[in-house]
């Protein structure tokens, strides 16, 4: 096989997107689901693509980032649907962008899909909660390795993070359960933690995550307060949830790519991942959330002297009911990690 360039692996990535795509639409014509049925987005098309690219050993180069191995970083618009595209609307669908007999074409990417990842194919583009899948996913598809598996279970508890956040942040429905999402958004942070601090590596990515859980919590705290949420309010809690994607948990996932990059290219990826991690690891994420903490009096979420005392010490009260903090400082100590507190 030849060796591929960084040109080579886009165009291979494009062949793989329009497969998918023409699959989903060769599946809808078999009534396998409907297009109301589909819910692929970009995180769920990047799992795809690790999954034919192990399968078939293309040579992708991937890292594990944000939402685990993926041969791309997905950063923004997570959420933008792709949509079943007829054969008659991709140009070079019985060519591959790479002409050799290595390389698949786009059409033999979508029988790919449907014939030989089958009903996995229908359960990944059908389901309905993609943080849902991706435990699911960990659990199946992540590296076996020792060297990489050690990550799988961080990412697993992360998803179930996820899906709590992801719940806060959409804003529709999870006020009317407010204390329920309060006391849970602890439990969930807890065994992330927990698995944070088993890894030496990720050492630097501790003290950014315990104080964006005890930030955040304060936020929710004072929102659980509240008889019902402005749209502002609401606008500034969605504000807060993106703070864990693009800051936090995004510095946990450069971190870990540092370790698992894998493929002919990762002399590319490199210095970009590296230059990440050195941004956070200066403390770039302390500006984001002094930004978090000190816009949340604009909106009437700002904490009560009391709370900001409680904030200050790492605790969210003194009622053990209401408070997780000496069980995780107690637990993640007793693995030999250092909590950084105020």
């Amino acid at each position: 096989m030849h060796m591929l360039t960084p040109g080579d692996e886009e165009s291979l990535l494009l062949d793989i997107k329009e497969g998918i795509r023409y699959a989903l639409y060769l599946g809808k014509q078999e009534g396998r689901f409907t297009e109301d049925e589909i819910h692929l987005d970009k995180i769920r098309l990047n799992k795809l693509q690790y999954i034919v690219n192990e399968d078939r050993d293309l040579g992708l180069t991937f890292g594990w980032f944000k939402y685990g191995p993926a041969p791309e970083d997905v950063t923004t618009d997570t959420g933008v649907a792709l949509s079943p595209q007829p054969g008659d609307d991709i140009a070079h669908l019985g060519e591959s962008r790479l002409p050799s007999k290595d390389h698949l074409s786009t059409e033999a990417f979508a029988y790919y899909f449907l014939r030989e990842l089958d009903d996995e194919f229908d359960r990944i583009v059908t389901a309905e909660e993609t943080k849902v899948y991706l435990v699911d996913f960990y659990d199946k598809y992540a590296p076996k390795d020792e060297y990489a598996a050690r990550f799988t279970e961080l990412y697993k508890a992360s998803a179930r993070l996820q899906q709590t956040l992801d719940a806060i942040g959409d804003g529709r429905d999870w006020h009317q359960s407010s204390t329920e999402f309060y006391y849970g958004l602890d439990k969930k942070f807890l065994p992330v933690s927990e698995e944070i601090a088993k890894l030496d590596s990720l050492e630097h990515t501790l003290e950014p995550l315990e104080e964006y859980r005890k930030l955040l919590t304060s936020i929710i705290s004072k929102a659980d307060a509240k008889d019902e949420l402005s749209s502002s309010q609401q606008a500034f809690i969605n504000n807060a949830i993106r703070k864990f994607y693009n800051t936090v948990w995004d510095f946990v996932g450069q971190e870990i790519s540092l370790e698992t990059m894998r493929g002919e290219n990762v002399d590319e990826l490199r210095p970009k991942v590296e230059t990440n991690t050195e941004k956070y690891r200066d403390g770039s994420w302390k500006a984001e959330l002094d930004s978090l903490a000190e816009r949340r009096e604009s909106v009437g979420l700002d904490p009560e002297i009391e709370d900001m005392e409680k904030l200050e010490s790492g605790g969210n009260g003194e009622d053990d009911e209401q408070s997780l903090d000496e069980e995780m400082v107690k637990r993640v100590s007793e693995m030999g990690a250092e909590v950084i507190s105020d």
